[in-house]
């Protein structure tokens, strides 16, 4: 039977491979937050002086592969997990809480198919 809560288990793994290593230790929010920075940074990396659309690109200027971008994110997922579980954040609710104030700054009537950071403000 499919864990019910894929998330949960996900969570629960990630809490494992850190106990069987004993690495809580090193687990500060600021190392943290500081391992979640530098992972996405990896994932951004990925994209420096790459070309936006269809190529033909230059030699090293494509797009990433997918299997480097997925590792990339997989290192985000598992820092953010981490950080979470050390600072007591449930990464879902406070993704739902965020949702919920930003449905309010940015109604769609305003918002839909604009980049403007205040779609209250003419520009």
């Amino acid at each position: 039977m499919a864990d019910p809560h894929p998330f949960d288990s996900l969570r629960r793994d990630v809490a494992a491979f850190v106990a069987a290593r004993d690495w809580r230790q090193f687990h500060s929010p600021r190392n943290l937050a500081t391992c979640l920075a530098v992972e996405a940074s990896e994932l951004l990396e990925l994209f420096m002086w790459t070309r936006e659309g269809e190529g033909p690109h230059p030699p090293g200027a494509g797009p990433p592969r997918v299997e480097a971008i997925e590792g990339e994110v997989a290192d985000v997922l598992i820092s953010l997990l981490n950080f979470c579980a050390v600072s007591g954040v449930d990464p879902l609710a406070a993704a739902r809480t965020k949702l919920a104030a930003l449905e309010q700054k940015y109604p769609v009537a305003l918002a839909r198919g604009s980049a403007v950071k205040d779609p209250t403000r003419a520009e």
